[in-house]
């Protein structure tokens, strides 16, 4: 059995600018030290080989010293390290990837065309590109000709597969179907999504290392991947890295900003956060007019935590039949609504709800989303 370690959209020293400096700074530090420690589950698991997918680093300048620990830590694996840099850390000469000679271990595709390197002693041969600028062109791919002299054959590829038009290297699903890759480990998507089999060819998409903002909440991930008799199977690896986590409070009945921060206050400590999560508190539900929470103050809660952001969410306590009869605003903007608030098309009645809340939060004065 081949067992291999696919991880990409490591982002190492990402700005976390959203952080104070000194927090960012030990954010970047904990990007390192999860990457060291996916290796060394990689390791006690039996991998023989590690394929990143690219945007290994945030940027083509990254601190020398963060360069050098990534180096070191994939020379200790001792298994071979394939690399396919992608639209961040672009393979450009001089750049990042030439700042330091590479550990014996690693491989490095330099070009924007396709390339190969073979591991004959596991009968595996590893196909990729380089990005070399920002945005790119996917290279064209090899189509199965049957003529692989008994060798196993994988793509590592930094690219697109959701859009056929992207900046990004859109790799087209049709031609990833006809080229007979046993398995094609892919990097740029950093939502995990499910595996999915194009022609013979099994592809994923590794996920984030560790989530940089709320757009990449929860834990972060890696594909174990294993191979066995032309089978491949993808287990997904969760990282240990801090998590930035989204969550909802419904705060109705609240009668005042105080209130509010009060049901604030007991959220947090139900929740028992460790203080590296950063969190983004959604306040929902309806509330009198005149409740409006004290950000500031709200603020202040999450001193025990890496990061607290508030979303007021909430909306003006008005029922149906005031709005029915009211000569203002509120009213006559629930009556322009209310033929599709009462469609028979589901879609359609759901749509008019989102405008009616962002509408009656604009009128309250409150945040849009």
């Amino acid at each position: 059995m081949l067992r291999i370690l696919h991880a990409g959209d490591l982002h190492l020293d990402s700005a976390f600018s959203a952080f104070p400096a000194s927090v960012a700074a030990r954010r970047r530090v904990c990007q390192c030290a999860v990457f060291e420690a996916l290796l060394e589950e990689a390791s006690a698991r039996g991998v023989s080989l590690v394929l990143l997918a690219g945007d290994c680093f945030d940027t083509v300048t990254p601190d020398p010293d963060t360069v050098r620990r990534f180096f070191r830590a994939l020379e200790k694996t001792g298994v071979p390290v394939v690399i396919a840099p992608g639209n961040h850390d672009f393979y450009t000469k001089g750049g990042v990837w030439d700042s330091l000679p590479l550990p014996s271990n690693v491989c490095l595709f330099r070009r924007g065309h396709l390339e190969y390197f073979s591991f004959p002693e596991m009968g595996v041969a590893v196909y990729g590109y380089a990005f070399t600028a920002q945005s790119m062109a996917a290279p064209r791919l090899p189509l199965d000709t049957g003529a692989d002299n008994g060798m196993m054959r994988i793509l590592l590829a930094h690219g697109d597969i959701t859009s056929a038009v992207g900046p990004y290297a859109p790799i087209v699903p049709d031609e990833l179907a006809g080229t007979g890759f046993a398995y094609a480990a892919l990097g740029h998507i950093h939502k995990p999504v499910k595996p999915c089999r194009y022609g013979k060819t099994l592809a994923a998409y590794s996920g984030f290392l560790a989530g940089r903002g709320f757009d990449e909440p929860g834990e972060g991930h890696a594909n174990l991947v294993e191979i066995q008799d032309g089978r491949v199977t993808v287990t997904p690896l969760k990282t240990n890295a801090p998590i930035f986590l989204l969550h909802e409070l419904d705060v109705s009945g609240s009668e005042s900003g105080e209130a509010v921060r009060a049901r604030v206050a007991q959220e947090l400590e139900a929740l028992s956060l460790s203080p590296d999560t950063a969190l983004r508190l959604c306040l929902v539900g309806q509330v009198p007019s005149g409740c409006m929470p004290d950000k500031a103050a709200l603020a202040h809660l999450g001193e025990g935590i890496a990061l607290l952001e508030i979303k007021d969410e909430t909306l003006p306590l008005l029922d149906a039949a005031f709005l029915q009869k009211d000569q203002g605003l509120f009213g006559a903007f629930y009556r322009a609504l209310l033929p599709k608030l009462q469609s028979e098309s589901e879609g359609e009645r759901a749509l008019a709800a989102e405008a009616l809340r962002l509408g009656f939060a604009a009128l309250s004065g409150r945040e849009l989303l």
